[in-house]
């Protein structure tokens, strides 16, 4: 009788994942947050962004939901050549990023990753600001190896990094595909992200039907941010 007890404790425990993805930034899709998100990654003109951006930083929002909504605002301003205004709200993300509740260290590495992100994004800093990001990102996952965000990061951190410098595609795809078991339990902002991610990582290896089937997931979320449009249309070359 012990030893079938102890099968069946060893047969669970062998079936039990040794973590469940966690992801932080779910709470934040509140109905304002994925308004902006959507006109800044679907690429609106600023005659629709900037009401909506406006509004959500004069709203009653934490100082990390006013740094992650300058984080993506300077981003689209840098894809659609403004440069100067980009490095203004630049600041404003360091800005919110210093002055926010630091008790959170997860909300806090999420905060700094995305600020050294667009300040490597804006100023193609890779020495410096892309260097930060990445050991960040890698300091990161190595704490939290079950946070979304860090999943994610790490993925592109990968698919990003030269191959001569620990960077791997393959190794992208290993670590983001977890992700897609818990799918549907993270936020919107993580699972556009991984898709993306995906689609990318499977591009450079060659796995053209692969990368499109992510893509269009990824483009069922929101369609128009420059990066994966420009991998639509070199996609579209592969598979002529």
């Amino acid at each position: 009788m012990r030893k079938k007890v102890l099968f069946l404790l060893i047969l669970v425990l062998a079936l039990t994942p040794l973590f469940s993805i966690t992801d932080s930034l779910k709470v934040f899709d509140t109905k304002e947050w994925l308004e902006l998100e959507e006109v800044i990654k679907c690429n609106k003109e600023r005659s629709i962004v900037d009401p909506v951006y406006s509004s959500f930083i004069k709203s009653d929002v934490t100082d990390f939901e006013k740094a992650r909504a300058e984080y993506l605002y300077s981003r689209y301003l840098a894809d659609n050549d403004y440069k100067d205004e980009a490095k203004e709200h630049l600041v404003y993300n360091k800005n919110y990023v210093d002055s926010m509740d630091k008790s959170n260290e997860i909300l806090n590495l999420i905060a700094q990753i995305d600020y050294s992100s667009a300040k490597t994004y804006i100023s193609k800093d890779y020495l410096g600001a892309g260097l930060e990001n990445s050991n960040l990102t890698k300091e990161a996952i190595k704490k939290y190896p079950d946070e979304a965000y860090f999943i994610v990061t790490n993925g592109w951190r990968l698919i990003y990094t030269p191959q001569i410098a620990g960077g791997s595609n393959k190794n992208a795809i290993k670590g983001l595909e977890p992700i897609l078991k818990e799918i549907d339990n993270i936020s919107i902002s993580n699972k556009y992200s991984a898709y993306g991610a995906l689609a990318t990582a499977h591009f450079n290896r060659k796995d053209y039907k692969e990368s499109k089937e992510y893509l269009d997931l990824a483009f069922d979320i929101y369609y128009g941010e420059p990066p994966l449009l420009e991998l639509e249309r070199d996609l579209e070359k592969k598979l002529k």
